[in-house]
């Protein structure tokens, strides 16, 4: 995905008229600030880090999602065998990426090198939903989260990981990134599908492109609970409220795919 498509990755949101009046309103609509899709693009994406934020000296729970070995999304790791992100990592414009292109990378600070890759080998997206799930081939072998049954709360710190943009037009940088997110609202907010979403507003960092899929979690007596999954933000990464899809939410769906798939 080129980062200045303003186009979800969804096949309802896919509508693309012609004419004079939609080209004038793209044109207007370019110059402003408009939500999208934080993924990373398909194949030989240059994604940098987290805007602001912090080095992240481990890869604990975190994967990264690769497009035939380019850098896509951030995932994390629910089980040896199961990894989380957003649905509309998996698709190009309205098209499904086919599982045989995906890859993800573990037990690595960097997306690039380090830890092992790992080959999907299945994978399975929520209806009206910005969840997906990614079966590997094999086990990660590594530190898995920790899913909640109950939602975050307002004015809750949470913490956001990912290898997106520090910048738009940043060059790459190696390192996972950590930003600190204070929640603004638990009700009233949806995902790019149409799912229930927490907001967020960045206190010392904020998403960017690439960030799409990547963990919120709330830190309880010291252990990281994902509280949610980036679906998007805003297109100049400045901070002006990010979404994620809520994970207890979706909690029963992700451990039914988990047992049956």
């Amino acid at each position: 995905m080129n980062w200045l498509t303003t186009v979800f990755d969804t096949s309802a949101r896919s509508n693309r008229t012609g004419g004079g009046r939609i080209a004038r309103l793209a044109a207007v609509l370019a110059a402003l600030l408009v939500t999208i899709p934080l993924a990373g693009a398909p194949a030989a994406a240059a994604p940098a880090p987290i805007v602001g934020g912090e080095n992240q000296t481990d890869a604990d729970g975190l994967a990264a999602v690769l497009i035939d070995g380019g850098y896509q999304c951030t995932g994390s790791i629910v089980s040896n065998y199961w990894i989380l992100t957003a649905r509309h990592c998996l698709y190009s414009g309205s098209t499904r990426i086919a599982d045989s292109r995906i890859s993800v990378r573990v037990k690595s600070i960097h997306w690039y090198t380090g830890g092992g890759v790992v080959q999907v080998a299945t994978s399975r997206v929520r209806a009206n939903h910005d969840i997906a799930m990614l079966k590997l081939n094999r086990s990660a072998n590594a530190e898995s989260v920790r899913l909640p049954t109950a939602t975050t709360t307002v004015g809750a710190t949470t913490y956001a990981f990912g290898w997106g943009r520090t910048c738009l037009s940043c060059t790459p940088a190696p390192i996972v990134r950590r930003a600190t997110q204070g929640v603004t609202h638990i009700n009233g907010q949806l995902d790019l599908y149409g799912g229930r979403a927490i907001r967020t507003l960045g206190a010392n960092g904020n998403v960017c492109f690439g960030d799409s899929g990547g963990p919120l979690f709330k830190l309880v007596d010291g252990l990281r609970y994902q509280v949610g999954v980036l679906s998007w933000g805003d297109s100049s990464c400045a901070g002006n409220g990010d979404y994620w899809a809520t994970v207890p939410d979706s909690r029963d769906w992700i451990l039914n795919v988990m047992a049956t798939v």
